[in-house]
């Protein structure tokens, strides 16, 4: 059930650590394919170990971190967490294929693995060559997902964004089109203004979350904040939280996890129960 990913209230503040190209790119840009599976492995368990008591559910994938972190204990009693669907090679090529569910990963064993949730995300532009067919993809997860008591939170994410782009349009058009398919959550981007989260509000009948996007922590409190403030149902955080502790020595993780990562979703945890 979604709300075994929010709080008393209803609010969602999620630990993002579903990343798996990207973390590559983010880690090793110049050979990304050097990252090995234990690696990641090992990274995803020590932030989840360091974090994720201060969170109400955590994105995982079955890659790297469903069953392992799952198997060793790391999720804790009361956090309960979202298992990514999607398959990979997206990221250079967004406009190339619709999206696909990973092989050999199910909607049915996303939900056998315990997850309260799936997650999908969308590479999408509404005026994109795949719109359509992207639109297809999540009407048809989440009509799969539903058929078997299955919540799932849908990501649409922009790419591609020049300086003659409308950012609110394209966010706020995107939430129209996703929010009519019925997702149980909406994972979506800061739209650029505060009335552009407002009419997200409006549009949709689902909550929404809002993404970090890889941008600058400072950013994200201020724009998570103006989200808040508009309707925005609580945040779902990666990179901009932790990016530094996985990008440091190992010797030095634990204190920067300690030091800087848990101030950092605490701040968010207080902006997000206004």
């Amino acid at each position: 059930m979604i709300a075994d990913l929010a709080d008393r209230n209803g609010r969602f503040s999620i630990l993002a650590i579903d990343h798996r190209d990207s973390l590559r790119q983010f880690l090793r840009p110049g050979d990304p394919d050097s990252l090995t599976a234990a690696e990641i492995t090992a990274l995803k368990m020590e932030l989840v170990m360091g974090i994720a008591d201060l969170a109400t559910g955590v994105m995982l994938e079955p890659e790297y971190s469903i069953p392992q972190l799952i198997d060793a204990g790391a999720v804790r009693a009361g956090v309960g967490f979202l298992a990514a669907l999607e398959s990979q090679g997206y990221l250079d090529e967004p406009d190339t294929s619709p999206t696909t569910i990973l092989e050999g990963w199910s909607i049915e064993q996303a939900k056998a693995s315990g997850a309260a949730a799936a997650k999908l995300l969308l590479p999408y532009r509404p005026d994109g060559r795949l719109a359509a067919e992207q639109e297809q993809v999540g009407r048809e997860v989440v009509e799969a997902c539903h058929a078997i008591g299955f919540a799932i939170a849908v990501e649409p994410l922009f790419y591609g964004l020049g300086p003659a782009d409308d950012r609110a349009a394209i966010v706020v058009e995107t939430a129209r089109r996703f929010a009519a398919i019925e997702p149980d959550l909406l994972k979506l981007p800061y739209p650029g203004t505060l009335a552009a989260c407002q009419d997200i509000t409006d549009i949709a009948t689902m909550p929404w979350a809002m993404l970090s996007g890889g941008g600058s922590f400072d950013d994200f409190v201020d724009q998570f904040a103006v989200a808040v403030s508009a309707g925005c149902s609580g945040f779902m955080v990666g990179r901009a939280l932790w990016g530094e502790a996985v990008k440091a020595p190992a010797a030095d993780r634990a204190a920067i996890i300690t030091h800087v990562v848990r101030p950092r979703f605490e701040r968010l945890l207080a902006i997000n129960a206004r």
